[in-house]
């Protein structure tokens, strides 16, 4: 029904869904009756995860949360025309600050102005990288997952899901880096570009003196800072200035082209550069954890969901074309010994059935570690009768009858006792017609404790 259209939704958007549709159902669970149904019927494959993620996509088109993302998509990139808009905004103030017209610019305090705000917002990025605290990430990556979520609109309760469901994953999975990162870089790369260009079109037809003012700084230190920056871009081909023009007030007019190169090429090169490369790493860093993404399958929620699945799911029939029969070839060994009793979901008052002698005795709720230890324990026991016990007035599924299945081809005979205060005429027909229709015929029922511990009587002093 939707299969097909939920194989063609990348993996990343499947595993926000399954998270957004599990935060809607923490307020309350969703009726997905004929969607385990269809999905029963279809046998949807993908393991565990592609099974949940598959009913969440089915869940989520009928919440509008398909439509919801689809909003998000188309939204993504205007968000970030206009976050880059607000920041060349920005980056032109900046770069207008240091060459308004008629002004002797301060080389040093220029390159401050131009690269500081940078600086500290990468050093806390990297840092995040290290030693993760909730906000970390990128604050212009946050500010845009904020306006993607308010430009796409939808239902408010969807949108707000979404955008939660989102924050948590990225949290969880430590994506918020990457893809924030991804974001902010891109953005800081961009705004550079302009600050570039506004900059060699004031230094190309203005003309400016760059020099140096301090109240409180040796003219070495000026001297050392400008060595030490303009080492990187003269090592790339940037042209780099005598530093000793620097004390020398009346430096000729030509030195300044120099010096305005100097401030150029340190703002591509500890600006530009740093960002266009980081935006490029996160971006791929991202596509890789993006593609890897898992959901939490030993999560109670998913585990509840799961144990669903199970009990929907037809009981395994080893030939199809036969009905059970006790002691076949490979399955127990010949002859039996002993005698043992399985309480099957049986409800807190009522005790499994108590038998004199030497009997192999259980009691189980039907969780799948206690079947398993159980199918294993008969197993490796090979009793020779095996009588279960069910309660009565319960309605037995094809999880009922998986384990009564696999617990008989364990046992040489075996019988199914109902228990409770009073079988009825009504419940043992039920049952009978259940063991019928699942084949189960080479078992039989027993409504009647003397009649269970009689039959088991067979093994002990047989």
């Amino acid at each position: 029904m939707n299969e097909e259209a939920s194989s063609q939704v990348s993996h990343a958007k499947k595993v926000l869904m399954a998270e957004t549709v599990r935060l809607v159902e923490s307020q309350g669970p969703l009726d997905d009756a004929q969607v385990l149904r269809a999905l029963v019927a279809t046998g949807a494959d993908g393991g565990q995860s592609g099974w949940l993620m598959s009913r969440a996509w089915q869940l989520g088109r009928r919440l509008g949360l398909d439509q919801q993302l689809q909003r998000w998509q188309s939204m993504a990139g205007a968000a970030l025309l206009a976050l880059v808009g607000l920041v060349l905004l920005g980056a032109l103030g900046a770069a207008g600050s240091v060459v308004h017209s008629g002004r002797t610019v301060n080389a040093v305090a220029a390159l401050f102005s131009l690269l500081g705000l940078h600086a500290v917002t990468l050093a806390l990025w990297l840092v995040g990288l290290v030693a993760p605290w909730p906000s970390s990430g990128g604050a212009l990556g946050r500010l845009w997952l904020e306006l993607v979520a308010r430009l796409s609109n939808g239902r408010k309760a969807n949108a707000a899901n979404l955008l939660q469901a989102s924050v948590n994953l990225l949290r969880r999975e430590r994506l918020a880096p990457w893809l924030f990162g991804c974001v902010s870089h891109t953005v800081w790369a961009l705004s550079f570009v302009v600050m570039l260009a506004a900059l060699g079109f004031a230094f190309s037809f203005q003309a400016y003196r760059l020099t140096w003012e301090t109240t409180i700084l040796s003219p070495d230190f000026f001297v050392t800072f400008v060595r030490a920056t303009g080492w990187l871009p003269g090592a790339l081909g940037f042209p780099v200035p005598d530093t000793a023009t620097l004390l020398a007030p009346g430096a000729a007019s030509a030195d300044q082209r120099a010096w305005a190169w100097w401030l150029i090429g340190c703002v591509a090169i500890y600006g530009l550069l740093p960002r266009a490369l980081l935006a490029v790493f996160c971006a791929a860093w991202w596509r890789r954890r993006a593609a890897a993404l898992r959901l939490d399958t030993a999560d109670p929620y998913y585990r509840g969901l799961l144990a669903r699945r199970d009990a929907l799911q037809p009981a395994a029939v080893v030939d199809a074309e036969q009905p059970w029969q006790a002691a076949r070839p490979g399955h127990a060994p010949v002859p039996g010994k002993g005698a043992a009793v399985v309480g099957f979901e049986l409800p807190p008052e009522l005790a499994v059935l108590s038998v004199a002698g030497d009997v192999w005795s259980r009691r189980i709720s039907g969780t799948s570690a206690e079947r398993s230890e159980v199918l294993e324990a008969l197993r490796a026991f090979a009793p020779a009768r095996l009588l279960l016990v069910c309660h009565a007035a319960s309605s037995p599924d094809r999880g009922t009858a998986r384990f009564v299945r696999e617990a008989a081809e364990h046992a040489s005979a075996a019988s199914l006792l109902l228990a409770g205060a009073a079988v009825s005429p009504q419940d043992a027909a039920r049952w009978t017609d259940w063991l019928g229709a699942a084949r189960l015929e080479g078992i039989a029922l027993l409504t009647d404790e003397a009649d269970g511990r009689a039959w088991l009587e067979g093994a002990t002093h047989g």
